[in-house]
């Protein structure tokens, strides 16, 4: 049994029209399906839950949106090994899907799910500030990544470039509008609860379970959705000129040993920022917090693609 979980406005609005699309195919095919609709934010993670309590066996739950709607889906599913995840993706950014190599054609993505064409078990990230506690599938970060989350989720134009398809150009305009104004501020980070690193003006820190954040940023090329590691990046201490001449390279995973950038593997990150910051969670501001703790939960969810 398919139970699909629909963000009806990713993408102003695309979501709707795509599922019409595949709602044709599936009864076309013949294939049993339940179809719930989110109505705000946060309401996917009841909606999964929802579907996950369901008594037939065989679950899976297929969720339509954009990477805000992944980190709302690892909510409700999280401590559920017994229901199989999959991801149809109709959002801007994107980046949950690119790691994996899932097609932005809904055609693809969906037969890629109905075949089982792949399959991957993986811990969901797990961030906890001001005892709350939020999940991820892709990333979470601090600074300047969570500073371009919030603009463009503001962005007066974003509905447009979403219509053309150019919702990625939206997160790379802002990035470089932000490439100048962010703040920088001391960090304190403990990784696994012993090494501890000091940096007196971190740009951005990211924890990613893929590889890619922003709009497409590789961030951490090493990365695995399917290893049981949080793999962070941190940029620090890079005067303004120099971060134009970082961000392309972010975008080929080629920034990697540059001078202010430091690469860690880990399963637990303490943060402790100098003040208080936004955070996000698969693009979806979180926070303000000026401690943070990221890890990843031992339970590993199934996910066919």
């Amino acid at each position: 049994m398919y139970y699909f979980i629909i963000n009806p406005k990713a993408q102003s609005g695309r979501g709707a029209a795509v599922w019409k699309k595949i709602r044709r195919v599936l009864k076309k095919k013949h294939i049993a399906y339940e179809v719930l609709f989110t109505e705000k934010t946060g309401h996917a993670s009841e909606l999964v839950r929802k579907a996950a309590q369901k008594g037939d066996e065989n679950k899976t739950v297929v969720v339509m949106g954009g990477d805000g709607t992944i980190s709302e889906a690892m909510d409700g599913l999280w401590d559920r090994p017994d229901v199989t995840f999959a991801y149809i993706p109709i959002g801007s950014g994107n980046d949950f899907a690119r790691t994996l190599g899932i097609s932005s054609s809904w055609r693809k993505a969906l037969k890629g799910i109905l075949n089982k064409e792949h399959e991957i078990m993986l811990h969901p990230g797990r961030l906890e500030i001001n005892g709350e506690v939020h999940h991820f599938g892709g990333s979470m970060g601090i600074g300047f990544d969570a500073a371009v989350c919030y603009d463009v989720e503001n962005l007066r134009f974003k509905s447009v470039f979403n219509r053309l398809g150019l919702g990625r150009f939206t997160y790379l305009g802002v990035a470089l509008k932000l490439l100048i104004t962010s703040l920088c501020d001391p960090m304190k980070i403990r990784l696994d609860g012993k090494d501890v690193h000091s940096f007196s003006k971190v740009l951005f820190l990211c924890a990613l379970k893929g590889k890619y954040e922003g709009g497409g940023f590789m961030f951490t090329p090493q990365a695995r959705m399917d290893d049981p590691y949080l793999h962070i990046c941190v940029a620090h201490g890079i005067p303004v000129l120099k971060r134009f001449f970082l961000l392309p390279k972010c975008l080929k995973g080629k920034h990697v040993g540059s001078p202010g950038v430091s690469i860690y593997r880990c399963r637990k990150i303490e943060i402790l920022s100098s003040r208080p910051k936004f955070l996000h969670v698969d693009g979806e501001l979180v926070g303000p917090a000026q401690k943070a703790v990221v890890r990843l939960e031992e339970t590993k969810i199934r996910m066919v693609y």
